[in-house]
């Protein structure tokens, strides 16, 4: 037993040691980020009627992240959006999809 516990405290070192630091989005950060954005998607993300220019606003950080990754990798293309994406950091990234992720949408049912 007494084995086990030394290795047990051992193997806690090794893994505090080896950790990632996990980054916590910034919406106000991605707030002031997201002027680039708003030409096209709006200013607070909702798009100025172009067809090929999704409202941001509400959507899910995890679909936004994902997405900029994508464009920023190329596996999605886009003429404007790969070119913005590849100037992006993960961290900048993040903080946008939070930004947009944190604008509450109401929607409206029609009588």
């Amino acid at each position: 037993m007494k084995n086990w516990t030394h290795f047990s405290l051992a193997m806690a070192a090794i893994l505090s040691l080896t950790a990632t630091t996990v980054y916590a989005a910034n919406a106000e950060n991605g707030r002031k980020l997201a002027r680039q954005c708003s030409v096209c998607h709006g200013k607070i993300g909702i798009s100025r009627g172009d067809p090929e220019v999704p409202n941001l606003a509400g959507q899910s950080s995890l679909y936004i992240e994902k997405s900029l990754k994508d464009f920023r990798s190329g596996i999605r293309e886009d003429r404007r959006m790969t070119l913005l994406a590849k100037g992006l950091s993960d961290a900048d990234i993040k903080d946008l999809s939070a930004w947009f992720a944190s604008i509450q949408i109401t929607a409206v049912a029609p009588d």
